[in-house]
């Protein structure tokens, strides 16, 4: 049997690409990068970039052109460039693997329309190349998880935080607390005779008034300072910085500012509270029972009142 041609079907791709030139081999690979949705940088050995996709070079605001050819100290310096706050790593490190093989770091670009960028870079054994980067817009993704998030932490009705969404803020402000010994207030506030409203008037005048009362409550307060939805008829405002006279202050300033819901519902609306100073050591559980004590001290008093 005549013998026409001899191919070596175990030849690898990287024996295939030994008997391309560096230069022909970007010519090939361009196209089949520009035509991904992910951003493609190839590095070659000596640490240059070699092949830049349409899409990478779009997220760094650059012509592939002007990256082909760039040190990848360059580039790290072009990238941190951009960022508002560039993560540690990324300065410590620079965006290509040295010593290890896989590189993912995550970071929002600062450019006029927010950008997150997921950023991968993996060393590879192939002739001309060492690096493969991968750049892939996550803005949309990060969008809907942070919707998706606000959400779970927010209450449907009022729009303000509900229990859920404040207790991460309370920690927070309870280590404050013990680090800085700054003075921190609680105020638990109640809707007075909420039930009989529902009652009279329909759950749906109920649910305007929770609205109402939320938002008036929402408006006597710092940019600081914060309020939510405790629960049912609840609301409880955290005042940090604030002293327990303070706090007196403001929830007496909250309790005013309910009562001309009145006016907008056509019959009364008031709301009892109760203000509570913790110390370092207490817990989220203790502050809130201490509170919740003095809102029933106040509703034992005949109610509209602050204790």
């Amino acid at each position: 049997m005549s013998k026409i041609a001899s191919v070596d079907v175990q030849s690898s791709a990287t024996e295939l690409a030994l008997v391309i030139a560096p230069s022909a081999l970007a010519t090939i690979l361009q196209p089949l990068c520009d035509s991904l949705e992910s951003g493609i940088l190839l590095v070659g050995g000596d640490g240059r970039i070699t092949t830049c996709s349409l899409a990478m070079a779009v997220m760094f605001g650059q012509a592939p052109e002007a990256l082909v050819g760039l040190a990848t100290t360059a580039f790290n310096a072009l990238v941190l460039g951009l960022m508002d706050d560039p993560p540690k790593p990324l300065c410590d490190r620079g965006l290509f693997p040295v010593g290890s093989a896989v590189r993912c770091e995550e970071f929002e670009l600062n450019r006029p329309s927010r950008t997150v960028t997921r950023w991968v870079a993996r060393k590879v054994l192939c002739p001309h190349y060492a690096i493969v980067a991968v750049a892939t817009d996550i803005t949309a993704d990060v969008d809907i998880a942070n919707a998706y998030e606000k959400m779970a932490l927010t209450d449907r009705l009022t729009g303000i935080a509900n229990r859920r969404g404040i207790e991460r803020e309370i920690s927070q402000e309870l280590l404050r607390l013990r680090r800085f010994q700054t003075p921190l207030s609680f105020v638990l506030f109640d809707i007075d005779h909420f039930k009989v409203i529902n009652d009279a008037h329909g759950h749906g005048t109920g649910d305007e008034v929770l609205r109402l009362v939320a938002k008036a409550i929402s408006a006597s307060v710092r940019d600081t300072d914060l309020v939510a939805r405790w629960g049912g008829e609840e609301f409880l405002v955290v005042l940090p910085e604030t002293s327990y006279s303070g706090a007196l202050l403001c929830a007496e300033k909250i309790r005013e500012r309910v009562e001309t819901v009145s006016q907008r519902v056509g019959f009364d609306v008031t709301i009892s509270g109760g203000v509570y100073q913790p110390g370092p050591g207490e817990s989220i559980g203790d502050l809130l029972t201490r509170a919740d004590a003095r809102l029933y001290e106040a509703k034992n008093k005949g109610r509209n009142r602050i204790c």
